[in-house]
């Protein structure tokens, strides 16, 4: 596979509140959280970003780390699309949360493969986006600084002023079958069926 001449967002800001410690640096398998993003995604795009509040835990990896450009008072997601897309130096950006780490290369590529005459792709389950595994053009940013201006941090609020691409989970079910790759660790017992979906996969031979 080519290397996607796009920007690969990986956002490393929450706060973790429900697991009670920085749930991207817990161990699953071999390596922490992050790192299997940061694997995948740096393979697979010409450049790679974490954008994140705390930037020192992420200087020993080789990779690019930024800040929000738009500091709010409350965090929020938004902020860390915009400061993606902001840094990026490619029109379009595939921008996922960092506990995401069963992110299926093919489910990337495919979504990536969309992006042409659109400036959001973005799954879906029936009437719900997945907004934090999706590809952002620059063209979204006016939208996107006048919501955080105004604190409106609602991602998909801007989605209507926009071309969105909607990918329904019926048309990436034949690039990840047992749709794993929306699989976010928030809680201890998310991060508890990662480490068993984790033992699955190597016994399996799948990682």
């Amino acid at each position: 596979m080519s290397v996607l001449q796009m920007t690969a967002v990986i956002l490393a800001g929450g706060s973790s509140s429900r697991m009670g410690q920085n749930k991207l640096f817990l161990p699953l398998g071999a390596k922490p959280i992050i790192e299997y993003l940061i694997s995948l995604l740096q393979k697979m795009f010409v450049q790679t970003i974490v954008v994140t509040d705390r930037p020192t835990l992420y200087h020993h990896y080789q990779i690019e780390v930024k800040e929000d450009v738009i500091v709010c008072a409350k965090k929020n997601s938004l902020a860390g699309i915009h400061a993606g897309l902001i840094h990026a130096d490619n029109e379009y950006t595939f921008t996922v949360a960092g506990d995401m780490p069963f992110l299926q290369r093919q489910v990337v590529a495919y979504l990536c493969s969309l992006r042409e005459g659109y400036d959001v792709v973005v799954p879906r389950e029936g009437k719900y986006y997945q907004p934090l595994c999706a590809v952002y053009r620059k063209s979204c940013l006016p939208l996107i600084e006048r919501q955080l201006e105004e604190r409106r941090f609602r991602i998909i609020e801007f989605f209507p002023n926009v071309r969105v691409r909607a990918v329904d989970s019926a048309e990436l079910k034949r690039y990840d079958p047992d749709n794993i790759s929306f699989f976010n660790i928030n809680t201890p017992q998310d991060y508890q069926l990662a480490l068993q979906m984790i033992k699955r996969m190597q016994r399996e031979g799948e990682i």
